[in-house]
């Protein structure tokens, strides 16, 4: 009795002609083709050449994010504001001249010009008062490595106003926060319950300094930069050699 699982060639030829012809046939998915030939690229051994170039590029790029993550924390921040130390210094002069400063108006005459011979600062003319503000004292003054001089004065409500001129030639004032007063476009800030108004005048920094911070008050400290602005005129002193 013959095998059942013996079987000649022309048996399996017959068997294969019948499966072509009667089994349907299905195109691969062009999507299946790529992911297999995906599969393939992936596990085909890198070359010499690609293992030498690939390290190098790696490490090159893993330095450098290295390097960006040390520096960027130390970069200042785009909005630092550029006047803040200033400011911060001006306003600790105004607090030493109201907690040490004496009011001293009988000498002003006196002291103007030893203060602006000290200061390196000359003041062609000086508003020195009126009934509504008075200058009271007037010395020189070392504020962030610059001379100056420092006019002190008191208005009739008892605040203090200070007036202080740097030279600062190369300062250059922003334009945000800047207010017309008069004919003047000074620069109004309002820091730590102080106002301040700054201007440039013949190279020279000019700023004054109160406790008048609100809106009817600012409106009086205005009034005073008018009377100050109109009324003196500071300038560099030219030393001799």
């Amino acid at each position: 009795m013959p095998d059942r699982f013996d079987r000649d060639d022309g048996d399996d030829a017959e068997l294969g002609r019948l499966l072509r012809e009667r089994l349907p046939r299905y195109p691969v998915p062009t999507h299946l083709r790529a992911a297999i030939v995906r599969a393939v690229d992936a596990q085909k051994p890198r070359s010499l050449w690609e293992r030498l170039w690939v390290a190098p590029a790696a490490a090159a790029l893993a330095t450098a994010m290295i390097m960006l993550l040390l520096i960027v924390p130390s970069l200042p921040p785009s909005n630092v504001d550029p006047m803040r130390p200033l400011t911060r210094a001006l306003l600790t002069e105004h607090a030493r001249a109201m907690l040490w400063g004496e009011e001293r108006p009988d000498v002003v005459p006196a002291a103007l010009p030893r203060a602006m011979d000290e200061s390196g600062v000359a003041l062609s003319f000086v508003f020195t008062g009126d009934d509504e503000i008075r200058l009271v004292n007037a010395r020189p003054t070392y504020l962030e490595g610059r001379r100056g001089i420092e006019l002190a004065y008191m208005d009739s409500a008892g605040h203090t106003v200070t007036y202080l001129i740097l030279p600062a030639p190369a300062l250059i004032l922003p334009e945000r926060g800047r207010v017309q007063i008069a004919k003047w476009r000074p620069l109004i800030r309002r820091e730590n319950g102080f106002s301040l108004i700054l201007w440039k005048q013949q190279g020279l920094l000019c700023v004054l300094i109160s406790d008048l911070v609100s809106d009817s008050d600012l409106g009086r400290f205005k009034e005073y930069f008018i009377k100050v602005r109109s009324s003196t005129e500071p300038h560099a002193l030219l030393r001799s050699p």
